[in-house]
């Protein structure tokens, strides 16, 4: 992004989508990340190549064994889960490049988790099922708010709940997000001595997360991406003479994101 004078402005961006430990929900049940999953207790089943032509990597794998022990009525249930997180590298590296090496952070990711139960959900009479899922889903929703809120984004909402058909045949439960990035502006230097300040806005992020049962197991995915695109013009003179304009406009194409969002959600198994 160059002002009009060809200067290159330097754009301070936090990483707002931060998201690994939230992906993984490594926190739903105050469990920290231990223990070794048996070949019952595996992780979830990801598009790969979907994943790879996106240009998405993997960048965490969580274990979390157990996840809960609680009893439901008169039947004693246990979990261990199992999270891959990736984040959309490509756009990442779109972004870099666009704002000549400025725009710093995780802008899109994706998770998947496996939870597993003993015994499995196959086996858990109908009574007990849909509780085990409502507190399944209600702590992935708590740790999901919460690091949205450690990253830094603000009025963090759940804009709609409704579901959303898997790629297998299930129906799974979707709660929507929305929440907004503060961007905190530009500094532009004018000289050695001065620098001209920009304030910035805040930019809407969309956060997704589905939680449906598969063959015994539950599984849970989603993630966020950019909601909206930041494109603005900023204007500042700092003397009667001189009138400083710095254009921004990273091109984010936040349909084509949440496209792709639902994409991988309804693959997972």
């Amino acid at each position: 992004m160059l002002g009009r004078d060809g200067t290159s402005d330097r754009v301070r961006r936090r990483t707002y989508l931060g998201l690994a430990a939230s992906a993984g929900l490594a926190g739903l049940a105050g469990c920290s990340s231990g223990g070794t999953a048996s070949a019952a207790r595996g992780p979830p089943t990801v598009p790969e190549g979907q994943l790879a032509d996106g240009g998405w990597e993997k960048i965490d794998e969580q274990t979390v064994d157990p996840l809960f022990e609680r009893s439901f009525g008169p039947v004693e249930v246990t979990a261990a889960m199992r999270t891959f997180v990736y984040e959309d590298i490509a756009l990442k590296e779109e972004l870099r490049e666009k704002t000549l090496g400025q725009a710093e952070g995780q802008f899109a990711m994706f998770f998947a988790s496996r939870v597993s139960l003993d015994p499995s959900m196959a086996n858990i009479p109908d009574a007990v099922s849909g509780p085990v899922i409502d507190q399944t889903e209600g702590q992935a929703r708590e740790q999901f708010e919460a690091q949205l809120e450690d990253a830094g984004l603000v009025e963090i909402q759940q804009s709609s709940t409704g579901t959303i058909e898997i790629d297998t045949g299930e129906t799974a439960r979707l709660t929507e997000y929305t929440a907004g990035f503060p961007f905190p502006g530009i500094e532009f230097p004018v000289n050695d001595e001065r620098t001209l300040t920009f304030e910035g806005e805040t930019i809407g992020v969309t956060g997704l997360l589905a939680v449906w049962e598969h063959r015994g197991s539950i599984l849970i995915a989603g993630g966020a991406h950019p909601g909206e695109n930041l494109d603005m013009e900023l204007s500042k003179a700092p003397t009667d003479a001189i009138e400083v304009t710095v254009d921004i406009d990273l091109g984010l194409t936040p349909e084509a994101y949440l496209e792709e969002l639902r994409s991988l959600i309804t693959a997972v198994e």
